[in-house]
């Protein structure tokens, strides 16, 4: 069985959110980069996820995926509502 590329976007978005952070929007754009469009293939992974910007309340992030070869199959991008303490 494969995991398919929005929830190996999903899943690295969410770890490099942090274990507190809450999902409030995510989009995948697929073929992104020049990438073949919806190129989902079995070896295609997560090669890049990062913190675009953070606030006291919000986090934007991004992750890639690309094939074994390096090509781009979909770019996702999310925002994270930081936990808050009471």
């Amino acid at each position: 069985m494969t995991t398919s590329i929005a929830a190996l976007l999903e899943d690295a978005l969410r770890e490099i959110a942090g274990p507190d952070a809450q999902p409030t929007s995510m989009t995948i754009d697929y073929g992104a980069l020049g990438g073949a469009f919806g190129a989902a293939t079995a070896g295609s992974s997560v090669t890049r996820a990062w913190v675009e910007r953070s606030t006291r309340s919000l986090i934007f992030a991004q992750a890639e995926a690309r094939t074994q070869d390096g090509s781009a199959v979909a770019i996702a991008s999310a925002v994270f509502r930081r936990a808050v303490a009471s």
